[in-house]
């Protein structure tokens, strides 16, 4: 028979209910992202890959953890992609150029 634990004590002392400080922070952080996210959707961006590969294309958006970048109009070597999805890791880092920040 399996025994259920006493989670009263857990709640307390460390599962993750933040103190309204940190929950504030953490609301504040994820607005600005989000901000930041829908602010650069339909900009032109330059994609630094590994082995000095870039493309560009516009940036599109990404899924909820960032871990894929969609991208519209993906210009390669091989030619221009419709529609793409770029992984997160294999992106060394995004250049946006026309971010106005008064928005």
């Amino acid at each position: 028979m399996i025994e259920e634990a006493d989670t009263s004590s857990a709640k307390t002392a460390d599962s993750g209910f933040a103190a309204p400080e940190k929950q504030k922070a953490r609301a504040f952080l994820r607005e600005r992202f989000l901000r930041v996210i829908t602010g650069i959707v339909g900009k032109q961006a330059e994609f630094y890959l590994h082995e000095d590969t870039r493309l560009q294309g516009e940036f599109k958006g990404c899924d909820i953890e960032c871990s894929e970048i969609f991208v519209r109009n993906l210009e390669t070597r091989m030619g221009t992609i419709p529609e793409a999805i770029l992984r997160n890791g294999d992106i060394i880092y995004l250049d946006i150029g026309n971010i106005n920040i008064d928005q």
